[in-house]
């Protein structure tokens, strides 16, 4: 029974996934290409999107926390979805704006949240999350691959049918093969302020918008930097491409060695161990020398992987169980939507007064002061944080 729901968490996981890939990865191109907007124009609405996005997802999760039907929830979140890229199909330069917001807060916001709900579903079923998990990274990786085929013989529109034809299929699964969770009959109503303004929520956030918010902000340069390395757009291509490629596999496999062999390790350890490894990606990526560079790039699978998985389980050892949903998400936002909103801009400013060189060692030096903080001033496994009696 275990090995079904595994394998029905594992290939929804697998399909959701791939569909993000769809609206995230091939959102930017899609808007320079197909809408006619300028790279500063793009720009604009990216923000917009992450701005929103910052605000929604705390809020979303938190209503999913509290619903009394946490399938109905998804199922609707899902259906919007769909509203959604039929919208995407059909804007136009006078109503992106009003899109990007919409983007924002109910497109950016389904990966946080399926995550948050996939990973109670696995932890009630005595499931490893990381065991799901790793099934989205090779189905991100081959929808990636797949879209990119399609939109070279067909168009963008291609990949927006096709991403509603997964959703469809996901919410098939979901309704069919997916238990409700219920709550407890007794459990406390903690305010979203409430949370947010607890000390330790907060340095778990500060620690990873430095760390992981700083990793994820300095993305947006790889594919430039080979450029200005190699000094020929096509090579650079080619390199980028075949090193996305593998860096997806290998994140696949280091979730199956983390689940096989760390999974009992220290959380605070392990968490430590991701920021560690996210700056010595970025140390090599500094050297300049491309071998290194792509070999850095390699990294980044091990290190979400670790990040990932020792996050969860480092929430779960750390606070009340019924939080656990809320404070990922307020962790995870900051990482993400709040770095992508803060850093590019900072490091483009960087990298056009010093070059690539020195952009990255800032980098580098940021992560490896969260890394070395982290060892102080993130709380211990066993020093539980009574949030719920502090409302």
């Amino acid at each position: 029974m275990n090995k079904k729901i595994k394998f029905y968490y594992s290939i929804t996981t697998y399909i959701i996934f791939g569909v993000f890939s769809i609206i995230t990865t091939f959102y930017v191109p899609y808007l320079n290409q197909s809408i006619g907007l300028s790279l500063t124009e793009i720009g604009q609405v990216v923000s917009i999107g992450a701005l929103f996005a910052i605000f929604a997802q705390p809020f979303l999760v938190n209503r999913l926390s509290r619903t009394e039907n946490k399938k109905k929830f998804i199922i609707t979140h899902l259906s919007i979805l769909i509203l959604m890229i039929i919208l995407l199909m059909f804007i136009n330069k006078n109503t992106i704006y009003l899109f990007a917001i919409l983007y924002g807060i109910l497109i950016l916001t389904i990966m946080p949240i399926y995550e948050v709900y996939v990973e109670e579903l696995s932890v009630k079923q005595d499931i490893e999350y990381s065991e799901i998990r790793k099934w989205g990274s090779i189905g991100f990786g081959c929808i990636v691959f797949l879209s990119g085929v399609l939109i070279s013989k067909y168009g963008f529109r291609t990949i927006h049918l096709l991403g509603i034809l997964m959703i469809g299929i996901t919410i098939f699964m979901i309704t069919t093969k997916f238990k409700n969770i219920k709550l407890k009959e007794n459990r406390k109503k903690v305010k979203l302020i409430t949370i947010l303004k607890n000390k330790n929520v907060l340095i778990l956030g500060m620690i990873n918008i430095l760390a992981i918010g700083t990793y994820n902000a300095i993305e947006f340069a790889y594919s430039t930097y080979l450029i200005d390395l190699t000094g020929n757009n096509i090579i650079a291509n080619n390199i980028y491409s075949k090193s996305i490629g593998l860096r997806v596999f290998i994140e696949f496999l280091s979730f199956i060695v983390v689940t096989k062999y760390f999974k009992k390790g220290s959380p605070k350890k392990y968490l430590i161990l991701a920021f560690v490894i996210a700056g010595i990606k970025i140390l090599l990526f500094s050297t300049g020398y491309i071998p290194l560079v792509v070999l850095g790039d390699q990294l980044h699978g091990t290190m979400f992987a670790v990040y990932l998985t020792f996050l969860f389980k480092y929430i779960r050892k750390i606070f009340e169980e019924e939080l656990v949903g809320e404070i990922f998400s307020f962790v995870n936002v900051l990482g993400s939507a709040g770095a992508n909103f803060v850093y590019p801009q900072i490091f483009s400013t960087i990298q056009v007064n010093f070059g690539y060189r020195i952009m990255y060692l800032v980098a580098f030096s940021i992560i490896l002061f969260s890394a070395l903080i982290s060892l102080k001033i993130l709380p211990e496994n066993e020093e539980l944080m009574d949030i719920l009696n502090e409302n």
